[in-house]
């Protein structure tokens, strides 16, 4: 499902739209309010954005959208008759949408997080959300997959004086989209979870994937903060181009000379069902000893990265207690990522249908595998195909096939194109497996196997709806049509 696109009012007068933009434009009297890219939304007063993508041109729909009171097309090819509206052109409306943003964050002027990564960038973006928010401030951070070129100035524009402090997470799925969106955010600390095999039928291998990740590192400003996962030796590597005057390491090692870990996870403990104990130890050695809804190490990771973080924006260490209500917090998580959702039969099903790769694939099967013993229940894994891996696919698929037998699944279940690959290891080694050729065909092998206190942990590509697995494993069998 699409993420919704929050409204704004942002306000533009004509002499401001063309110094963020460039563009040309013609007269019109007072001002715009509120910036959208849909025809179909409320646009009185307010500035059309005529997106252009593979399958949607939103110059079509100019004078639906002047009829819906919009004041400026922002457009970049013809728009026909659009009456009274004024027309700001451009020679790129996906650019001048980004620039829009930029503008409006700078005269905003207050302090923002950006957090880019492979995996792992979500979580962190909502607990350093729950964090920040527990500790006084008010923070502008709407939910959401908006981590693209048209998602993160559509966040910027929403931004008000009632604003404290904003936090953005930085996506990328072609070369240059993160340094395009670091420049457009400028922000006061960026953060950089992981890097791993992500996008690679774009991005190509690892070391490109490493030089796209690193450019938000490489793009802060002299004073701005560095939050890297010390960890991950490609993170820790693109550390050293960064101008960043202050640089933070968080981790579970004990830090290098280039990546020293300022804030160290001591311990992670599974407390058996939706939960993590989780201790912390920050600069000169203060504890922090919690209990978390973030399960495994990556919520530990995130947990860690957001009080590292937070702090840095702050420039003052947080209390237990604003942590302990920071993990209490709803806006903590968002779904599809690693959600624990208790059967009424005692199993645990855990919801991470958000998307898949080769390293989430296999941090959250340590998390599934953690819980499985801390229940000593069976542990059943429902893994859908990883997809935009290009070339690299079926050999990735294969890998992590591979890997998968260090977890002994009592039930391996692979469903959707490449996915097969991950049955080779695991069944020549002699493991339970069976493949299904998509969402529903897994579903029904999944009810013929499971039983009552298993984990079952379920995975795949978005594109893959996997969510239908979910649901139908929610709903007991006797009441399905």
């Amino acid at each position: 499902m699409a993420s919704i696109i929050p409204p704004n009012l942002a306000r533009f007068t004509r002499a401001e739209l063309i110094e963020a933009t460039g563009g040309e434009c013609d007269a019109f009297d007072g001002e715009v309010i509120g910036v959208s890219s849909d025809s179909r939304a409320e646009l009185g007063g307010g500035l059309f954005v005529a997106l252009r993508g593979e399958r949607f041109d939103g110059h079509g729909f100019a004078a639906a959208a002047v009829q819906r009171g919009a004041r400026v097309i922002l457009a970049e090819a013809d728009v026909g008759d659009v009456g009274a509206a004024a027309v700001l052109r451009v020679p790129s409306t996906l650019d001048a949408l980004g620039r829009l943003g930029a503008y409006h964050r700078r005269r905003w002027g207050r302090r923002l997080a950006a957090v880019a990564g492979s995996v792992g960038k979500t979580t962190t973006r909502t607990a350093l959300f729950a964090v920040a928010q527990a500790a006084g401030r008010a923070v502008a951070c709407p939910p959401g997959n908006l981590n693209n070129r048209i998602g993160v100035p559509m966040v910027l524009l929403t931004l008000t004086h009632h604003d404290d402090l904003c936090v953005v997470e930085l996506g990328t799925s072609e070369p240059g989209e993160i340094e395009r969106l670091t420049a457009m955010t400028d922000a006061d600390v960026g953060v950089l979870t992981r890097i791993s095999l992500e996008h690679s039928e774009r991005l190509g291998g690892l070391d490109a994937i490493e030089h796209e990740e690193g450019a938000l590192l490489r793009g802060l400003r002299k004073t701005a903060s560095a939050v890297i996962n010390a960890d991950d030796e490609r993170c820790v590597r693109q550390l050293v181009g960064s101008p960043a005057g202050r640089q933070l390491g968080y981790g579970f090692r004990a830090g290098s000379k280039k990546a020293q870990n300022h804030y160290r996870i001591l311990g992670q403990d599974s407390l058996g069902g939706g939960s993590t104990r989780v201790r912390i130890e920050r600069p000169q050695g203060a504890l922090l000893d919690v209990r978390s809804p973030l399960l495994g190490p990556p919520g530990a990771y995130a947990l860690t990265a957001a009080l590292a973080s937070v702090e840095a924006l702050l420039g003052r260490s947080l209390s237990g207690d604003e942590v302990e209500s920071a993990l209490a917090s709803p806006v903590l998580g968002e779904p599809g990522r690693l959600t624990p959702i208790e059967l009424a039969d005692g199993s645990l099903l855990l919801d991470d249908t958000y998307n898949s790769s080769p390293a989430s694939v296999r941090s959250s099967v340590n998390v599934a595998r953690q819980l499985a013993d801390s229940r000593s229940g069976r542990l059943i894994l429902v893994l859908g195909e990883m997809r935009e891996l290009g070339a690299l696919s079926l050999d990735a698929h294969r890998e992590v096939g591979a890997d998968l037998v260090v977890a002994r699944p009592d039930l391996l279940v692979a469903f959707g194109g490449d996915a097969v690959a991950f049955l080779d290891e695991p069944k020549r080694r002699g493991l339970s497996v069976a493949f299904g050729d998509d969402a529903p065909a897994a579903l029904e092998l999944v009810r013929a196997e499971r039983a009552p206190r298993d984990v079952v942990l379920v995975k795949a590509s978005r594109s893959l709806r996997a969510e239908r697995i979910i649901a139908g494993l929610r709903v007991p069998e006797s009441s399905t049509p």
